[in-house]
Order: structure tokens, then sequence, then C-alpha cells
């Protein structure tokens, strides 16, 4: 809408004063954008465990050890002229220079060819 107002203009030294028109329109409006900007972290937390497992295997063994003794006899024999006769084969303990000597020998190992084994 427009106003329409009515002024005196001021003497100019004519000696004359004429009133002056005016027609005013309305404001118009500048509308000037000033941006700003501001960051909001959202925090989302996590978390993660790490478990280790660990096994023991007990594991039973049973080691087993076998020891072998071998035990040798010698005989001497001193039959004179009886040597037939299996009673003077027998070893005689006690009497080792007028008869049969008997000796054990102990962790030695003989081949029997007979028996095809050790003994």
């Amino acid at each position: 809408m427009r106003h329409h107002h009515h002024h005196h203009r001021p003497n100019c030294g004519c000696g004359c004063h004429k009133p002056v028109k005016q027609c005013v329109y309305p404001v118009k409006e500048n509308v000037v954008h000033n941006c700003t900007e501001e960051t909001i972290q959202h925090v989302h937390p996590s978390h993660t465990t790490v478990k280790n497992h660990h096994m023991i295997k007990n594991e039973h063994v049973y080691p087993h050890s076998t020891s072998v003794e071998n035990s040798t006899e010698c005989v001497d024999i001193n039959c004179g002229g009886k040597c037939g006769n299996p009673e003077h084969a027998r070893p005689r303990p006690g009497h080792h220079h007028a008869g049969a000597h008997h000796h054990k020998h102990h962790g030695m190992k003989h081949w029997n060819k007979h028996k095809n084994k050790w003994w």
C-alpha cells in the first residue's frame, strides 16, 4: 500500500512554497543467511574379550625294564680213570684241589648252540 505525504519545500529564494508529493512503497526485505556448523559425536562403544583356552593332556606311561642274569657253572673233573661214573662229575664244594671245582659267573651270556639261545 502506498502512502502519500505532503511536504513543504524549503524556501529556495524565489519566495514560493510548493508542496512536494511522495509515494512511499512497502519495505523491501533482504534476507542474509549466516550458516554455522558444529560437530556432534555420537559414540557407540563396543568391547572385545579374548578368551584363551589351554588344555593339559596328562599322558600316563609305564616304562618297564628287564634285566637278565646269567650264571655259569664250571666243573673240573678228575676221575682218575673212572670218568664214566656220574658220581665223579658232580661239583664238590670245598674240594677244589682234590676233585671238582665249582665256579659261578654272573652277568655273562653264553650261546648255547644246541638250544639256539643265550643263557
